[in-house]
């Protein structure tokens, strides 16, 4: 998504999660500050697939997740800071906690840390791995940052084979136990299938229990290591994970390779899991945003993988207005049953100021049939999908 040309997309994507507090309300003290601030993003959607059934619903987060944060500073003196954030992500549509928070009011980070500035810093607490961080905040993401937003996040009905369970007692199961993926349910709603949206981990997905440790730009590149205690008494590897990134950044160009592991209970018994690899970059010319991006996934006990290429372009039509274009190839081995998917987005996006913009997106989705299509955990008929999206989105 991009912004005023004053304001740079990159930027802008920073503003969206309070990196950058202009929109947000401050408490200030004489040695710190809190803020509270957010990120609210409603749209109607229209969803269609090939047998012609449609289905018109309010759409949260079509765009970038909506959110609501607190976040605070103390300054200690010698370039020393401490810091913490408390972020809930909620639903437009009815006011309560987003689904995926599963009723945990601040699931989407609760956190304290310290950093020493022009070095690093280290966090610990509930938060976002590194896919997260470079490619949604650092908008190194075709999606979020050029067009189709979270509804051109990768994704696909291939959930459960992805984490290798089968049938209904297994993903239930599986759910029970913490599987990463939401559920699809038949008509008794019984759990039938996983969606794998957004099993790259852009969107966000959360590690418990976790020490990161970051550096600040030096040189124009970033670092930075995570890991997540598991915390089953006698068994280290049960449910830990990690994560670990190196980061770009010169004027306009941003670019980043990010690893990341996360042990599930559903998979071997917590000992093993999904690991994935991102490497991707970004860059302005002109008028011109250009982005691309490679990532996977990959089952660590059972050997399923997917990975996908996605790649975008933004051009300025005037400085408030920007029409963005992406495309995105899916690829899934054996195990996922040789899926292939190709998934278009375009974006157009008018901007009032630095906190107010609407926007018209569009996604289009087609499989080779061997899972059915699927745009935001809405599951289609057949191996055909679009969505249209008319929304709204405002900082605070």
């Amino acid at each position: 998504m991009a912004f005023r040309r004053k304001m740079p997309a990159t930027a802008l994507s920073h503003l969206s999660f309070g990196i950058a507090m202009t929109a947000a309300t401050t408490v200030t003290h004489a040695q710190g500050s809190v803020i509270i601030g957010g990120l609210l993003d409603e749209s109607v959607a229209v969803y269609r697939d090939n047998g012609g059934h449609s289905n018109v619903r309010m759409q949260d987060s079509a765009i970038y997740p909506s959110k609501f944060y607190l976040r605070g500073t103390e300054d200690l003196g010698g370039g020393l800071q401490a810091s913490f954030s408390l972020d809930s992500m909620i639903s437009l549509s009815t006011g309560a906690l987003d689904p995926q928070s599963r009723g945990a009011l601040f699931e989407n980070s609760a956190w304290v840390g310290m950093r020493k500035v022009g070095i690093g810093g280290f966090r610990l607490g509930q938060q976002n791995d590194f896919a997260f961080d470079y490619f949604l905040i650092g908008a190194i993401d075709p999606a979020t940052g050029i067009a189709g937003g979270m509804l051109n996040f990768r994704t696909g009905s291939f959930g459960a084979d992805l984490l290798g369970l089968k049938g209904p007692a297994q993903i239930g199961a599986g759910l029970a136990a913490g599987a990463p993926y939401p559920p699809y349910t038949n008509a008794a709603g019984a759990p039938v299938g996983m969606s794998a949206i957004n099993w790259d981990r852009v969107g966000g997905k959360r590690m418990s229990n976790a020490l990161k440790l970051t550096t600040d730009e030096i040189g124009s590149f970033s670092a930075g290591l995570m890991y997540s205690f598991g915390e089953v008494a006698g068994d280290f590897q049960n449910g830990s994970g990690k994560s670990a990134a190196i980061g770009y950044h010169h004027g306009e160009t941003r670019a980043a390779v990010v690893y990341t592991e996360q042990n599930y209970g559903a998979v071997n018994g917590g000992q093993s899991g999904i690991a994935n690899f991102l490497a991707g970059a970004r860059t302005k010319v002109s008028r011109f945003d250009f982005s691309g991006m490679y990532s996977q996934a990959r089952n660590t006990f059972t050997g399923a993988r997917i990975y996908a290429l996605a790649g975008g372009i933004g051009y300025e039509l005037t400085p408030d207005l920007v029409l963005g274009g992406a495309y995105t190839y899916e690829n899934g081995n054996e195990q996922l049953k040789n899926v292939i998917i190709h998934q278009g987005a375009l974006q157009l996006t008018y901007t009032f100021s630095k906190r107010t913009a609407v926007y018209l997106a569009g996604v289009y989705q087609h499989t080779n049939g061997a899972y059915a299509a699927e745009i935001g955990n809405i599951l289609a008929s057949g191996k055909i999908q679009s969505v249209a999206a008319v929304g709204m989105m405002h900082r605070f």
